[in-house]
């Protein structure tokens, strides 16, 4: 069996992206692509990781993990979600960098090690995601001003995951990049067949635009055909543009000591780190 973990990151989808992929739980299971409910597997999986502390689980442990949380002993693929499995946010950012200890994804490999593991994540820029893990570690605070910001690199966490799990595939893509790709995500993650059409193809979209721009744009494409995906961005693009909820899209800024250099600095040094992790061997990269 392939099992695909989707690890966040925080602050990226918010869970969206597996309930997109849980609307079409009975279409995928025809195609032996299992999406259990998170409730069946994301505690279970935290106490038995912990326990094992990296220790490949023992065949008992592992088949009764696996009746736990899936139903069909002859399905092909397995999606499972967390946003939590690699730390809490709050410990997802620290003065080694963004996610320190994402090399205990090999914890959460070892829980099924006779099973064919991959990886998911979405990674999003450092000038809008500090501030977001700053506001949810109010009660632990972190020291922004004291942050290497050099050191703010996906490539890194990528590079700790992928040696941590030599063999282990990685699907990777930019938050910011979300409502142009969603239907690619899931069927990075997923697997499932191109011509098997999925509900949810503008959920994302659908959170970032206003309900009168999501209806034009429904009705453009249904109206013109465009089945195209080049003409399909352009036009998510062009109606965004036009009908964007301005508050979902504009990120409020405001940290000790950051300025305007500070987020240009950090936006230059996100886009070459999306040019690393695109050209890593072990990534598959999914851009618009």
């Amino acid at each position: 069996m392939q099992v695909v973990f989707h690890l966040g990151a925080h602050f990226t989808d918010d869970g969206l992206l597996i309930r997109s992929i849980l609307r079409n739980r009975a279409r995928l299971a025809t195609e032996g692509i299992i999406v259990p409910g998170p409730s069946r597997y994301r505690e279970l999986l935290g106490d038995l990781s912990t326990k094992l502390r990296g220790a490949p689980a023992d065949a008992d442990t592992e088949q009764m993990i696996l009746d736990a949380i899936c139903d069909d002993d002859s399905a092909d693929r397995i999606v499972l979600s967390s946003d939590n499995f690699l730390c809490r946010p709050q410990v997802a950012l620290g003065q080694d960098g963004l996610y320190p200890k994402a090399n205990k994804s090999a914890w959460l490999r070892n829980c099924l090690p006779r099973h064919d593991v991959s990886f998911a994540m979405a990674i999003r820029s450092p000038a809008t995601f500090v501030p977001e893990i700053a506001a949810a570690s109010r009660n632990a605070p972190i020291a922004i001003e004291n942050l290497p910001l050099g050191d703010l690199l996906w490539s890194d966490v990528i590079a700790d995951i992928t040696s941590a799990n030599p063999g282990a595939d990685m699907i990777v893509w930019c938050h910011e990049d979300t409502p142009f790709i969603w239907s690619e995500i899931i069927r990075e993650i997923t697997q499932h067949d191109p011509f098997t059409e999925l509900d949810g193809e503008f959920d994302m979209l659908d959170t970032i635009m206003t309900g009168d721009g999501m209806t034009r744009l429904q009705e453009f494409l249904e109206t013109r055909g465009v089945s195209d995906q080049f003409k399909r961005r352009r036009a998510v693009s062009a109606f965004l543009e036009a009908h964007a909820i301005d508050e979902e899209i504009e990120a409020e800024i405001d940290l000790p000591g950051w300025t305007e250099d500070t987020i240009e600095q950090l936006t230059e040094l996100y886009e070459e780190d999306v040019s690393r992790i695109a050209s890593m061997a072990e990534v598959t990269f999914v851009s618009p």
